[in-house]
């Protein structure tokens, strides 16, 4: 045996391992239709002007389309840094937004995520009303223009002091830094308020000056609440606020009776698939069932790793690249009867086979490759996850059509007894006429 080959068998070995304990160990993640979601339909609302001692310091905003866009964008983005996959944000009508996300069944945790504005402010107090208890409703703190919006980065953490509670780290960008600088060093000694949407959440003390833009805030979070707040921050304030005008949790569109069909129909559908090769191609058709049965197994370990959402079109993207799999071992193994039927022996039959049919693989598989590339460019939702799992099936499938079963055959046809084209495929006539 060839060195090749034994390294290719290991390398072989190893990823069948892996993905045998990728597998055990990770759960498959379940699309909308598939596992139900939480279906909620927001509008943006009007704000009108904010009047301070009689003087208008914040204008009205009138919903426009710039700002649903924005509100848009903004939503997506909090759900994204969940790792919430699979999700439907779109527009409805001029004010409303649709947003459905699997997996969140229940709504009043997905309302907390998409709704609140996550306007982040920080204030000095006047020293002109007395503020015995900074965090007293009575005390008067002044905006100093330093807001949540200049921030960079922003993200969840345990506090050092503390293996329970956790905090909010942040960065601002260069207009924050200098501002927030400036502001420290002039409350050096003094609290500094930080508010959430008008209302207070800390007011720790400034011991000095902080002038590169990094900071924490301490509130009682909890894993779950500073997380997502810290999602909220990074992805910015909403311009406009978010009212719920409907909150409901949808079911699965196919239950589980049709699950399990489903399941069914693509076994029996492989089973068959297995069988023909078996019986058309014989030996290789032996090596090809292998080759198909650890495509499978590095396919589903590879969507359970990345991971990858499966929905109903994400599992016919996968089934359409098993038929791949299985159209590459058919040109690959006619290529080689022809070769056999042409007088060649076994061993250059299996070598021309291999390297004649590569081209037109590659060809198809690559213009695949193209149409899942469109697809997932201009495509959304669950057009996207068809796209993805047809090209991560196809580039496993061209890995095992070319690589697995191209070892397998190395090593079987140096066995003298698999050394009978009609083992191959080959009418017995043909191989007599040869003398083999």
């Amino acid at each position: 045996m060839a060195n090749r080959d034994k390294i290719m068998l290991v390398v072989i070995l190893v990823l069948t391992i892996l993905s045998a304990w990728v597998m055990y160990a990770k759960p498959i993640k379940e699309g909308l239709d598939i596992q139900g979601r939480a279906h909620i339909v927001v509008e943006a609302q009007d704000v009108p002007a904010k009047i301070v001692e009689g003087k208008e310091v914040e204008p009205a905003i009138k919903v426009t389309d710039q700002h649903m866009q924005s509100a848009v964008a903004i939503v997506r983005s909090r759900v994204d840094g969940l790792g919430v996959s699979e999700s439907l944000i779109q527009r409805k009508g001029d004010r409303q937004m649709i947003v459905e996300l699997p997996g969140i069944h229940d709504p009043q945790e997905a309302v907390k995520l998409i709704g609140e504005t996550a306007k982040l402010d920080f204030r000095k107090l006047d020293p002109k009303v007395p503020c015995p208890n900074r965090m007293a409703p009575t005390c008067k703190w002044l905006e100093t223009g330093v807001y949540g919006k200049m921030l960079k980065d922003a993200s969840a953490d345990l506090s050092p002091n503390s293996t329970t509670e956790w905090i909010i780290k942040f960065s601002f960008n260069s207009e924050g830094t200098k501002k927030f600088g400036d502001l420290t060093t002039e409350l050096v000694g003094q609290p500094l308020g930080i508010f959430l949407d008008g209302k207070i959440i800390s007011a720790p003390n400034v011991n000095t000056p902080i002038t590169e833009g990094n900071g924490l805030i301490e509130g009682g979070f909890t894993a779950e609440s500073a997380k997502t707040l810290a999602v909220q921050l990074k992805a910015g304030q909403l311009p406009v606020p978010l009212k719920m005008v409907e909150n409901r949790t949808v079911g699965p569109t196919l239950g589980k009776e049709a699950v399990d069909r489903s399941f069914l129909a693509g076994v029996s559908g492989l089973g068959i698939v297995l069988m023909f090769m078996l019986w058309y191609y014989r030996v290789p058709g032996i090596m090809a069932n292998i080759a198909l049965l650890l495509y499978a197994a590095f396919n589903l370990a590879i969507f359970k790793l990345i991971p990858i959402t499966l929905t109903v079109p994400g599992i016919a993207g996968f089934i359409l690249s098993v038929g791949m799999a299985v159209d590459a071992n058919v040109l690959i193994f006619e290529r080689t009867k022809e070769e056999l039927r042409a007088g060649k022996s076994i061993f250059k039959a299996v070598e021309l086979g291999f390297n004649r049919a590569f081209t037109s693989i590659f060809d198809s598989n690559a213009t695949t490759l193209i149409s899942c590339a469109v697809l997932y460019y201009f495509g959304t939702g669950l057009i996207r996850g068809f796209a993805v799992t047809l090209a991560i099936g196809v580039l496993t499938s061209m890995f095992t059509a070319i690589t697995v079963t191209r070892t397998l055959m190395n090593v079987i046809v140096r066995f003298r007894r698999f050394r009978n084209p009609v083992m191959y495929g080959v009418k017995p006539r043909v191989a007599q006429k040869q003398g083999a």
